[in-house]
């Protein structure tokens, strides 16, 4: 019988070769004049620049709350990093969302769109997966000299260190739940839409997958492969602008992620 050790590079050998047959068709597509991926038509939702600050001093005002009130500082452990970071993307997201509604007019269907347009989110959002795979994994492997034992993802040395089930479980509810919930609800909703309505579309998402790359710097060197990630995130959206897809997207790219540090086993 094959162990979970052995099935792992032959999932992520699998979803090489789908990633590169995505790539293949979007080329084709693109030299036929086609954008790849199946627009869909968006209901507008304006951002003036008050809301926007207002957003972005949300984003400030729960991240410093939460601090205070976890009384978070040099010394305290990953796990309560960890949750700290869980309970701030939840809480951001309680209050974005409202901001989304009240401010910018969503509707929710913008939330939560209406049940016939599911499997083509689903389907946008596992395009986007594969889509967003080798390129990752390319700039993974050519940023792998500058990796030491002290840098890189704190919550991937801390599964590989302290791999309890606790750690799991906070691990995965902070990167599936939290994090793809509140930074696409940031950075591609509010930020990306926002931009789109003023600049052209291209600048418009480079400009959102910098920001992107820029929150996550106190992970050197990983912010490096986000940019490909959110280039494509941004291209998602984009073509969709659906919440929902961007969200399964955010959280499928993670996941895969999570399951390559679980079998990774703990750091030697």
């Amino acid at each position: 019988m094959t162990s979970f050790d052995d099935l792992i590079p032959l999932l992520m050998t699998l979803a090489g070769f789908i990633s590169a047959a995505v790539w293949a068709t979007a080329v084709r597509e693109f030299t036929q004049g086609r954008l790849p991926l199946q627009p869909c038509e968006p209901r507008p939702v304006r951002w003036d620049h008050w809301t926007i600050l207002a957003a972005l001093g949300i984003w400030v005002f729960v991240d410093t709350a939460v601090v205070s009130l976890l009384g978070l500082d040099s010394e305290s452990s990953p796990l309560t990093r960890i949750q700290a970071g869980t309970y701030s993307g939840l809480g951001k997201c309680a209050l974005l969302i409202p901001l989304w509604v009240i401010a910018a007019g969503a509707k929710p269907r913008d939330l939560l769109p209406l049940p016939g347009q599911w499997g083509g989110d689903l389907k946008a959002a596992l395009w986007g997966l594969f889509a967003s795979l080798l390129p990752v994994w390319i700039v993974g492997l050519l940023i792998e000299p500058l990796r030491t034992a002290n840098n890189g993802h704190p919550l991937i040395r801390m599964l590989q260190d302290h791999p309890s089930l606790q750690t799991v479980a906070w691990i995965t509810l902070a990167v599936l739940v939290a994090a793809p919930l509140c930074e696409e609800l940031l950075f591609r909703v509010i930020l990306q839409g926002w931009l789109q309505d003023r600049v052209s579309p291209s600048t418009a998402i480079v400009s959102v997958a910098i920001a992107f790359a820029a929150i996550h710097a106190n992970s050197w060197p990983d912010p490096l492969p986000l940019i490909p990630l959110s280039l494509i995130l941004g291209y998602v959206y984009y073509r969709r602008r659906s919440y929902l897809t961007n969200v399964l997207m955010h959280a499928l790219f993670n996941g895969v992620n999570l399951l390559l540090a679980l079998s990774q086993g703990p750091a030697s």
